[in-house]
């Protein structure tokens, strides 16, 4: 369905500017608030992990045709089940200064965000 499409693209994006609001806050500075946002309730953080597992299976059991079902957004789906894992396991830890830089979230925020480019412009494809 086109609407778990639409919801896949947009869960990607926003976790991407989850990632990598230490990196590029600065700059813009949509960012900040947006980590702010997530971060101010506890509950806000549990709707987007109870919602990414939901995009993710929705996605895999109804993909963008032509893709074959259960195979046709894998790569999205398993980008969105990492997500997931990665905000699941950060939920109760407070920041500290050492995580300001961390170039691994940095890059699960930029595969995050190429996954997305990839799956927005080119809906039909399939990756097997």
């Amino acid at each position: 369905m086109v609407q778990f499409y639409f919801l896949s693209v947009l869960y990607l994006v926003l976790a991407a500017c989850l990632l990598l609001v230490d990196k590029y806050g600065s700059t813009f500075l949509f960012l900040i608030n947006f980590k702010t946002f997530y971060n101010s309730k506890k509950m806000i953080q549990i709707i987007g992990l109870i919602l990414g597992a939901l995009i993710a299976t929705s996605i895999v059991v109804w993909p963008i045709s032509p893709g074959p079902v259960v195979l046709g957004d894998i790569l999205p789906a398993l980008n969105i089940i990492v997500l997931v894992l990665y905000f699941l396991r950060k939920m109760g830890r407070e920041e500290s200064v050492a995580d300001f830089n961390n170039t691994k979230r940095n890059a699960l925020g930029f595969v995050t965000l190429g996954v997305a480019l990839v799956h927005f412009l080119f809906p039909g494809i399939v990756i097997i």
